[in-house]
């Protein structure tokens, strides 16, 4: 019969990992992210029925390790990472794998906190309140912080919009 902590990782895994990796956008190190995090409960086993909601205390754990990997490990993309899958390719799929790369880049360029909230809000799905009981910081906060995305990511993709490639 499985015990507590495994019930835990089979239940939360894949959308822990699935959010670090909005949030990172790196798929090997998001699974090290939410691996480490599992490793700190394990090492806490003895402590679990003092969790009152695992769900909450892992999410605001992934979240928080995410917060330390973008401080530790400032993205950034070159022009030699961009992959073109073939020759044959038209101009506009070029054109739209590389407004891929800036709308990643510029959401890449965000602070890590503003970042994290930008991409609860647009990539999962989430609240604003949500996202504040989750963090645990105010409603205020994080419609703030949404606005400094959504202007920052406006300034450094205003050729596209521009251009009509992207919805305002």
């Amino acid at each position: 019969m499985p015990d507590q902590f495994e019930i835990i990782y089979k239940a939360h895994y894949n959308n822990l990992r699935n959010t670090v990796e909005n949030i990172i956008n790196d798929k090997d190190a998001s699974h090290d992210v939410v691996q480490e995090v599992f490793l700190k409960l394990w090492n806490k086993k003895d402590e679990m029925d003092r969790i009152l909601d695992p769900k909450a205390y892992l999410f605001r754990s992934v979240i928080n390790a995410s917060l330390t990997y973008l401080e530790n490990n400032k993205k950034r993309v070159y022009l030699s990472d961009i992959k073109i899958a073939s020759i044959d390719n038209t101009d506009e799929n070029i054109l739209l794998k590389e407004l891929e790369i800036k709308i990643q880049a510029a959401i890449d360029n965000l602070p890590p906190k503003c970042k994290v909230i930008f991409v609860l809000c647009r990539f999962e799905n989430m609240k604003h309140k949500e996202i504040a009981q989750h963090l645990s910081i105010s409603l205020k906060t994080v419609e703030n912080q949404m606005g400094i995305a959504i202007k920052r990511l406006n300034h450094e993709l205003k050729p596209y919009l521009n251009k009509g490639l992207l919805p305002l």
